[in-house]
Formats: C-alpha cells, sequence, structure tokens
C-alpha cells in the first residue's frame, strides 16, 4: 500500500464566496481579491470547562467542555474595489452616472451569509480546500492608506450551522486535501 504524501498547506491560491445552498456548500463560487500576505488566520475558540464541584474534594463530580464564542476566519484584502466592499461589508453602489462610490449600510449591520472557501496554494502534488458552508459575514474598512500601508477591508467568515431546509444538520465547516 503506497504511503500517501503529507500535504504543504502554505499560502493562499485563491478564495472565493458563493450562495449558501440547502444545509450543504454552494457552489457557484465568485472569486475574492486575494488577501494581504500573511493577513489569513483561523480563529476557532478554545472550549471553556464547565464543572460540578463537591464540597470536600479536589476532583470535580462531572466537567464537560462547551464553546461559547464563534469560530471564524479572518482576513484582510488590500484596495478592494468598491463591488467587493458591497457584496462583503453590504451598502449600496451610487446611483450616480460615471461614478465608483461606495455608499455603507444605513440600516445598521446587515445580514450576509455565504458559502466561503479558500484554497491553499498546490505544492508536493496538493493543495487544501477549507469550506464554511454557512458563513455570516462582517465585514469593514479596517485601515487607511498611509504612505507605507495600504488600505484594508478586513473580513469575518463566522461559522454557522449548516442546516437544510427539511432539518436535515450536515457538516459547517470542512478541510479537504485535493490532488493537483
Amino acid at each position: 500500500m503506497a504511503k500517501k504524501k503529507r500535504p504543504i498547506a502554505m499560502g493562499i491560491a485563491a478564495h472565493g464566496v458563493a450562495p449558501v445552498g440547502d444545509g450543504v456548500p454552494g457552489t457557484a463560487f465568485d472569486a475574492l481579491p486575494l488577501p494581504l500576505k500573511n493577513a489569513v488566520s483561523f480563529n476557532f475558540a478554545d472550549p471553556n470547562e464547565v464543572k460540578i464541584e463537591l464540597e470536600g474534594s479536589n476532583d470535580p463530580l462531572y466537567a464537560a467542555f462547551v464553546k461559547d464564542t464563534t469560530d471564524y476566519i479572518e482576513l484582510s484584502i488590500p484596495t478592494p474595489d468598491n463591488a467587493t466592499i458591497v457584496k462583503l461589508a453590504g451598502g449600496t453602489m451610487s446611483a450616480e452616472t460615471g461614478k465608483d462610490i461606495w455608499q455603507e449600510a444605513h440600516e445598521g449591520v446587515p445580514d450576509i451569509y455565504y458559502t466561503y472557501r479558500c484554497e491553499t496554494i498546490p505544492r508536493n502534488g496538493s493543495k487544501v480546500v477549507y469550506t464554511i458552508v454557512n458563513a455570516k459575514v462582517m465585514a469593514k474598512i479596517s485601515q487607511a492608506p498611509t504612505a507605507d500601508n495600504p488600505e484594508l477591508l478586513m473580513v469575518r467568515f463566522y461559522k454557522h450551522a449548516a442546516i437544510s431546509a427539511a432539518g436535515k444538520k450536515g457538516f459547517a465547516f470542512t478541510r479537504e486535501v485535493v490532488a493537483v
């Protein structure tokens, strides 16, 4: 039996969003501009311990672990076009003819959901594809342009449950090794 090569997951080759499927990942992905170098992070929360402690005992009667925060992938897109800002942060494009003006959402934080997929640079004959099936998106302009730094659109893709209209719960996150 041939041993599989270990994947080398480094660098982002492509990433994008698709309309969420019915409890499954979307399939019609729109590419997003590549993120800033070294500006992608997985923020998967550590669970907190919940325990029942008894008087007179150093050991708990029962202990369990629960997560009390939502997991997310965070990245920064340098100098995004206004259409990307609308897609990820909400708001609208100006109706003025010939002008490229983004106007922030005036109704507060919009509810934006996509399937998010991120692919690593192929190395050693494979790539790794990460997918959040049902991601709530929050984005904001997080850095103003300076002489040494670009304007940044900080984006978070929060992992939500993937539940079909029929109530069937599917997986919320995947990591797939793909031969190339």
